[in-house]
């Protein structure tokens, strides 16, 4: 995973809930580097503003859908 790579939450968990993030939903990496395998991900309605979270969520719960160049 990188920076700017489209990514999918694969999980449904109590942490992310509370955020408003569900399982399914779709965001953009934000940060170039990881930090102990997590990233910060901006949660969207995908091609839609504003965001609805921006979230720390570990690579184990994402799984990419459009990689970046």
């Amino acid at each position: 995973m990188k920076q700017y790579d489209r990514v999918v939450l694969t999980v449904e968990k109590e942490e992310y809930a509370k955020e408003g993030v569900h399982r399914g939903m779709s965001g953009i990496i934000c940060d170039p580097e990881n930090s102990y395998d997590l990233w910060l991900v901006s949660f969207d309605q995908y091609g839609a503003l504003p965001e609805l979270a921006c979230i720390l969520v570990p690579e184990e719960d994402l799984e990419v859908l459009v990689s970046a160049p």
